[in-house]
């Protein structure tokens, strides 16, 4: 009879213990509660192997990366032939979480794990920032990097799947718990599901999170739909259409684009140009454009030419211009062209050369020239040399003759000279030797490569 007495009582205080775990560990009991707790785990094995999981984990999520990039802005580089370099400008803090055991506790038990110790996040959406990238030169194409979220969702399936594996089983059961989460009561529980379901590409996980676009709470459904584009679910581009065309918040929508420029499916393309031409929210109109140039379809051709000659935001305007490049269609060559003459933005007369040197087309040329001769800013100046070095016409001789002879800037000399290598002109000739007298090095050297090239 003592013996089952001793027994119950030793189930119970395990109870208790479970329960003093976390502020156990925090250092947030009394004397007396801490005392007990600590003459009970000299005791027990078991709540003593439950303390060790919960600071492993506590651990485990310190060292999670401190900042995410989702969509780090993407600019296409043009990188040097010898070494091309990308310097962030800014970074925003794309998460929280809270490292006290007593909430990641309480986020365990409301995911519904059970016989785990892991650890619950609560999360707020991710920021995108601008990542602008050192604009140095490549005769070849850009290389555009695109940055993916990592480390707070890919922690936690990790950490779930390492002990689902511990203990024999599979992963299935996990992605069932955050499943069913997202129909628990609390919003922040819901959120923290959506965020971690983006590491299972399963079809019941995309039916969950196409339901969750429907959840009253807009932090929810910015997680699901960004969830739904890190799986690139291709099968779920209606509802995020619908999403990016009818969701009341501007976040939910500028992420719906996001997701769909994920996806890269051509059947996105009428619901983003939609959103490109009419969203009130200048941020989704500038990740429609993205996500159009991602998807590179000639469909979205005519709103990115529309937002580009008429949007008033910078940012719109710049990455239609980089989208039409992306595409490279020659019937957005009108619109780059009035864009590199008349846009008030530097960038987008820069990223509009930028896109006609891509398209390559003959009618681009005129444009271009102007520019070379004209424009106050050097970096536009030099990307009409080189986009003009791409198309290899004749016509842009003259102009990039000029340029060589009298541009203010060497590095535009530079390009011009290498430009005029690329079209090979013996018309250029006159322009080149001179600039084997240029003050700076690299234009005599190029003069030199490019007189080569005719040559030959």
């Amino acid at each position: 009879m003592n013996e089952r007495a001793n027994n119950e009582s030793g189930v119970k205080d395990c109870k208790i213990v479970e329960e003093l775990l976390s502020p156990f560990y925090d250092e947030e009991l009394n004397e007396t509660a801490d005392a007990f707790v600590q003459r009970h785990l000299d005791a027990c094995q078991d709540c003593m192997a439950k303390l060790e999981e919960i600071k492993e984990t506590v651990t485990a999520i310190n060292e999670l990366p401190g900042e995410a990039t989702p969509e780090r802005d993407l600019w296409p580089a043009i990188v040097t032939a010898t070494a091309g370099s990308a310097t962030p400008l800014g970074t925003a803090d794309s998460r929280r979480w809270y490292q006290k055991p007593a909430l990641l506790a309480a986020a365990i038990a409301a995911l519904m794990v059970p016989g785990l110790a892991t650890a619950g996040i609560l999360l707020r959406s991710p920021e995108p920032a601008p990542v602008d990238q050192d604009v140095g030169f490549d005769v070849d194409v850009p290389d555009i990097e695109i940055g993916n979220l990592e480390g707070l969702a890919e922690g936690l399936a990790q950490g779930l799947n390492e002990a689902f594996a511990r203990r024999g089983g599979d992963f299935g059961p996990a992605a069932e718990a955050l499943i069913k989460a997202l129909g628990d009561n609390s919003a922040e529980v819901r959120r923290t599901a959506a965020r971690a379901l983006s590491d299972y590409e399963d079809q019941r996980v995309v039916r969950a999170l196409v339901d969750a676009l429907q959840d009253s709470d807009s932090e929810v459904r910015r997680w699901a739909v960004w969830s739904l584009g890190e799986i690139e679910a291709n099968q779920a581009i209606p509802e995020i259409s619908q999403t990016l065309l009818e969701d009341p918040d501007d976040e939910v929508r500028r992420w719906a684009a996001w997701s769909l420029g994920q996806i890269e499916d051509p059947r996105a393309v009428l619901a983003l140009a939609r959103s490109l031409t009419s969203d009130s929210y200048g941020e989704t109109r500038r990740w429609s454009a993205w996500a159009l140039g991602q998807i590179e379809s000639s469909q979205g051709v005519d709103a990115l030419s529309a937002a580009l000659t008429s949007d008033d935001v910078n940012e719109v305007r710049r990455w239609s211009a980089w989208a039409l490049g992306q595409i490279e269609s020659a019937q957005g060559v009108q619109a780059l062209g009035h864009a590199l003459l008349t846009d008030q933005h530097g960038e987008t007369r820069r990223w509009s050369a930028w896109a006609l040197g891509q398209i390559e087309s003959a009618a681009g040329v005129e444009s271009l020239s102007r520019a070379l001769r004209t424009d106050e800013v050097i970096e536009v100046r030099r990307w009409s040399a080189w986009a003009l070095g791409q198309i290899e016409s004749a016509s842009a001789v003259d102009a990039l003759s000029a340029a060589l002879r009298t541009d203010s800037a060497w590095v535009v000399r530079r390009w011009s000279a290498w430009a005029l290598g690329q079209i090979e002109s013996r018309a250029a000739e006159p322009a080149l030797a001179e600039a084997m007298e240029d003050e700076h090095p690299e234009v005599r050297q190029w003069a030199i490569w490019a007189l080569t090239q005719i040559r030959e």
